[in-house]
Formats: structure tokens, C-alpha cells, sequence
């Protein structure tokens, strides 16, 4: 990675549009990455990102080693703008981390302690499968603590962790409450497991046909 492309991706990272704008005149590449494989465009201020994206800058690029595009990486703080600029550009919500299978929304569903609602509508509004399978077996950075996926879907993760609206958004966009990980466990097992309320329960215990599950 030459110097300036370095010095692209810490002025990226700090909000300094003034010496983003230089760099990239001078002939810096706004898809360069550091030998971590942290791109510049793995920044928190929409202004540097909008800018980078006019200046060529790949809205699907991946943000480190393990394979996860920026898209991911963004969905685990609260940085709902910068996530709409990237899908507004043409980042697929579905382009999956190459190591873990995780999405874009296995992201947003994953972290309790932010309100996700605006979050994953975004996702589903631009397409996100709620269907789509983690990679089973592998350690995912997702967690507070190590845990390893096990081919699990958004749903999965919603019925564990977040409040009831986010579940139904899930099911009318199509998340099937059927649907088993690697262990042959439901969305309805997770919620099981982590004392969910009964309104919770009772709405992952009916398929879409209407029909109770267990």
C-alpha cells in the first residue's frame, strides 16, 4: 500500500474530507487496503463515504481478511446513513462475509442494545434475504462473546435477541419460520432458549400457511 493511499484511509477514517480531497487528486486509490485489508471506505461520516463513492470508490468492496464487505462491517454500530449511501450506490445486501456466510442483515439483527427497526427496513426495502444461511461452524465476530454460526438465518438471530416488530418485519418479508439451522433447530427453538415473551413464542410457532409448528 503506498503512502498516500495509507494516508487516504486514515483521513477517511477521521472525517478529514480537506485531505481525502487532496489524496485523491494526487493520484491515491480509493480502493486501496492496508495489509489488514481495511479499505477507506470503513469510515463512520457519510460525507467521506459519499465523496469517496463519486470518486470511484467500490460500494461492495471488502473490509478485512475474513471477507466481509464494508456493508457488513457498518451494520454492527449505529451508522444508518453511511449504510444507505452504499445501497443507494449499488452494495448488495446479500453479498455474504466469504468466511462466515454471514449478510448485511444477520448483521443488523444481531446487536441488542441499538434499535434496528429503521435499520432493517432499509435492508429488506433494498432487497436483503431474510432466508439467507450463515456458513456453519465458524467463529463470528457478531457476538459479545465466542460463538460459532451454525447455517442460521436472520430470523434466527431476531427471535434471540430483538423486539417483536423486528420479528414480524422478518415474516412479512418473507422469513420463514420453518426454516432449521445445522442442528435442525427453528427460529421458535432460539426464542425458546433465550426465555422470549409468549407473544414472541406464539407468532414463531405458526407457519405461513397458518398452521401451528410445535
Amino acid at each position: 500500500m503506498s503512502t498516500n493511499s495509507l494516508q487516504l484511509k486514515q483521513a477517511s477514517f477521521d472525517g478529514d474530507i480537506d485531505t481525502v480531497r487532496q489524496l485523491l487528486d494526487a493520484g491515491a486509490d480509493p480502493n486501496s487496503m492496508d495489509e489488514y485489508g481495511s479499505g477507506t471506505l470503513l469510515t463512520f461520516h457519510p460525507e467521506i463515504i459519499q465523496f469517496l463513492l463519486a470518486r470511484g470508490a467500490d460500494p461492495d468492496i471488502q473490509t478485512n481478511e475474513a471477507g466481509g464487505p464494508v456493508l457488513i462491517g457498518l451494520t454492527h454500530g449505529d451508522h444508518l446513513e453511511c449504510i444507505q449511501l452504499l445501497l443507494e450506490s449499488g452494495a448488495n445486501p446479500n453479498r455474504a462475509c466469504s468466511i462466515t456466510g454471514e449478510t448485511a442483515l444477520h448483521g443488523a439483527v444481531t446487536n441488542k442494545e441499538l434499535d434496528r427497526t429503521q435499520l432493517v427496513k432499509l435492508l429488506l426495502d433494498h432487497g436483503a434475504d431474510p432466508n439467507a444461511k450463515t456458513k456453519p461452524g465458524v467463529t463470528s465476530e457478531a457476538f459479545w462473546r465466542d460463538a460459532r454460526t451454525r447455517a442460521e438465518t436472520p430470523l434466527h438471530r431476531a427471535a434471540a435477541y430483538l423486539p417483536i416488530h423486528i420479528i414480524e418485519m422478518l415474516i412479512t418479508a418473507g422469513a420463514d419460520t420453518t426454516i432449521r439451522d445445522i442442528n435442525g433447530d427453528s427460529p421458535l427453538s432460539w426464542a425458546s432458549w433465550h426465555l422470549r415473551s409468549r407473544d414472541i413464542i406464539d407468532l414463531l410457532n405458526v407457519d405461513k400457511n397458518g398452521n401451528k409448528i410445535a
